[in-house]
């Protein structure tokens, strides 16, 4: 897949077949428009292309009530790629760019620098100043043009609509097996490992602590989840917050033990899938009746995983 930073660097593809929109999560909605991208882009011998402002524009001008991203752009760059799509646009999103209208983004974007052939936009699409662009406009444009639009129905689960939003909060209070079914995958955390104080290694529990630039934490709580290690999958369980037993006011850690795992990972990159919900984070009594909790946990995961 080839990247472009501006929509301005794209030239000479034939045809292109585009969908434009923020793409956080890259969840089962955003795929199936990916899907009909590839397969309109290969009936007409065009390029599927994906384009994307960045940073989100909410992040831009409304800093403080922003959503935190599910992805970095980084991981979801490589997200996208693995659906198949030739090219996307990473276009960056400032004060200055805000101040486009409607019809400037169209004519400029749209129109002369993708030479759009045929667009795809989400039902609930915005666009220009102030949003002032709806689906009913860029009907009224895309005719004019003429462009071939797509407007993609709500992409529903059981007669629920899924959303960016809703798999945003599913995460937040911990449900990552509802963010699963609507990600299409488990929802994951990438980071390196860093030492921490060593407490998993003095209980007999070693664990790895993730330093990552993810901004969409799950909640505090202990998860079953699978360990990626160099694209290998391992059994493990992570404790994501503070450690109340042993103090009142401790770090905040994400700390991975992974199942009958025994190599050194001090510098190693990590993913984290999120695969169910054990319980959330308490003070014990004491570090000896936290340590047979978590052999409780470890014993709770292992069963997950011979089911």
């Amino acid at each position: 897949m080839k990247i472009y930073s501006s929509s301005s660097r794209v030239k000479n593809h034939h045809s292109p077949v585009v969908a434009i929109g923020n793409f956080d999560g890259v969840h089962l909605g955003h795929k199936k428009i990916f899907k009909e991208v590839i397969h309109k882009a290969k009936k007409i011998r065009g390029t599927s292309v994906v384009y994307t402002l960045y940073p989100p524009p909410s992040r831009v001008l409304h800093p403080k009530t922003a959503a935190p991203q599910m992805n970095t752009l980084e991981e979801r760059l490589t997200l996208i790629q693995n659906q198949g799509i030739d090219i996307t646009v990473v276009e960056k999103f400032d004060r200055t760019f805000s101040q486009k209208t409607a019809e400037q983004f169209f004519q400029e974007i749209v129109v002369q620098n993708l030479k759009t052939k045929i667009l795809y936009v989400g039902y609930n699409f915005f666009f220009g100043k102030g949003r002032e662009g709806n689906t009913e406009i860029l009907k009224k444009f895309c005719k004019e043009a003429p462009i071939e639009l797509h407007i993609a129905k709500p992409f529903k689960i059981k007669g629920e609509v899924v959303s960016s939003s809703k798999i945003r909060s599913f995460i937040q209070k911990g449900n990552v097996q509802k963010a699963t079914g609507f990600l299409g995958r488990p929802y994951f955390l990438q980071g390196k490992v860093t030492r921490g104080v060593g407490r998993g290694k003095r209980l007999g529990i070693p664990t790895a602590n993730l330093q990552t630039k993810a901004e969409l934490i799950p909640k505090e709580g202990v998860y079953v989840t699978l360990a990626q290690y160099q694209n290998t999958l391992y059994p493990s369980v992570t404790n994501i917050g503070h450690a109340p037993t042993f103090a009142e006011k401790t770090p905040f850690t994400i700390e991975i033990h992974i199942l009958d795992f025994h190599k050194d990972l001090y510098g190693k990159s990590l993913f984290i899938h999120f695969l169910k919900w054990l319980r959330p984070t308490q003070k014990f009594s004491s570090p000896e009746a936290l340590l047979k909790q978590i052999k409780k946990d470890i014993e709770r995961s292992k069963m997950y995983f011979r089911t």
